[in-house]
């Protein structure tokens, strides 16, 4: 009897309880990361109903912008992968089990952002009302100028956040499971197979240029931005303002959007899902067989010849974080270009647009750090039987860590700090 939508999810769940910690729950995060978002805006609330707006804003873009960047972690990129390959389960409940997942990471961070909007609904009615006005002058006779009240005030913010969050539910794992349909249809894993001495498929179509890693990143990244784009210009509508674009337009059409490409993802990708998560898997298990393809940059070349015995195990960081973590690339551009649009902008309130990106910036370099000493970029045991000490190879990896951190925030926030205070 083949296992049913149901009965993997509920296996997967039961597993899950059973191996995080209570302090790992993803609703205590949430409760606490909205928690901290709502202590933010409370804050800038105090001076300024438009600053407070804006704190919300940025937390919110930062939230979503990492909640769509582990979509591909909820579909793929997952330690079970290989184990879910292989075992005798058909397509449709492995698709059901993985959009599962991303509901609930989607619901998650939509929870931290409702939580975070709350004080926006505790303001002073006069404050918001003043700050929400159509019309600043006050007309002699007529109508009330049209303004928002604090409960409305919290509805525009509360349906932006439902508006992304259907979104990270929706159309971001279509995007990812598309994303790595083309990898496991292309040739470039059969490049990857044959290095690793397998027999590759004939039958594949061909794949568009540049590598398998780069693919699975770039896409969900570049449709995340366009996205963001959208909302940002739909923005002033938050409280009140004419917008470039009409923000119930584009919330409805993200809304619509997703639905549609989730109903569509449900149809198609049973076909080819358990061949995405073998292929993409195996993607892992070849990084090594790649190494001579990629060399490491001129920048790379130069650090690591500045590292003495720490050198060799820099340039095999590098490479392989190159290949399996393209997300660091895509986050790190991210975060450079918020920091240099705000230098280059100068806008009358950039501290929520500054704390919000070096947090996350700084929490994701967090990560990094501890992906850098975890499969497939580091084999501790392997490592340790190696004639190269663990200073060097602490060494290395800090080197890598400091350099990603310097190029894509430090510069960034040096000329954004300049240029706004």
């Amino acid at each position: 009897m083949a296992m049913t939508s149901r009965q993997l999810i509920r296996w997967e769940r039961t597993y899950a309880r059973r191996a995080q910690r209570w302090w790992t729950s993803r609703w205590l995060v949430a409760v606490v990361a909205g928690g901290a978002l709502a202590a933010f805006v409370a804050w800038r609330g105090q001076t300024s109903v438009i600053g407070a707006s804006h704190a919300w804003l940025a937390g919110v873009v930062g939230a979503f912008a990492l909640a769509f960047m582990r979509v591909p972690f909820h579909l793929y990129w997952r330690a079970d992968a290989a184990l879910l390959a292989q075992l005798p389960i058909e397509g449709g409940p492995l698709v059901d089990a993985a959009l599962a997942r991303c509901v609930l990471a989607a619901l998650a961070t939509t929870i931290v952002a409702v939580i975070g909007a709350i004080p926006l609904a505790l303001l002073d009615a006069e404050a918001v009302g003043w700050a929400t006005r159509a019309l600043q002058a006050t007309p002699i006779a007529g109508e009330p100028v049209p303004r928002l009240g604090p409960f409305e005030f919290f509805l525009h913010h509360a349906a932006f956040a439902g508006a992304l969050g259907v979104t990270a539910a929706g159309f971001m794992p279509a995007v990812a499971t598309w994303a790595a349909t083309i990898v496991a249809h292309g040739t470039a894993l059969q490049t990857v197979t044959a290095l690793g001495g397998a027999p590759a498929r004939t039958h594949a179509a061909p794949q568009p240029p540049g590598s398998a890693g780069a693919v699975l990143g770039a896409l969900p990244g570049f449709a995340s931005s366009i996205v963001f784009v959208f909302v940002l210009l739909a923005s002033p509508w938050l409280h009140g303002a004419d917008a470039p674009v009409p923000a119930v337009t584009v919330l409805a059409a993200l809304a619509v959007t997703s639905v549609l490409a989730l109903l569509a993802i449900r149809a198609s990708a049973p076909e080819v899902m358990g061949q995405i998560l073998r292929d993409v898997s195996a993607l892992d298990r070849q990084r090594l067989a790649t190494l001579e393809i990629h060399p490491p940059t001129a920048l790379e070349r130069a650090i690591a010849n500045l590292l003495g015995d720490a050198g060799l195990p820099y340039r095999k960081d590098a490479r392989l974080v190159r290949r399996r973590y393209p997300m660091a690339f895509a986050l790190g551009a991210f975060v450079f270009l918020v920091l240099a649009i705000v230098g280059l902008a100068q806008p009358d309130d950039p501290t929520p647009w500054l704390v919000v990106t070096l947090a996350g910036g700084a929490m994701y370099g967090a990560a990094l750090a501890g992906r850098l000493r975890r499969p497939p970029i580091e084999l501790p045991r392997l490592s340790s039987t190696l004639p190269i000490s663990a200073a060097a190879r602490n060494r290395a990896k800090l080197a890598w860590l400091v350099t990603w951190a310097v190029l894509w925030i430090v510069i960034p926030a040096s000329f954004a700090l300049v240029r706004t205070l």
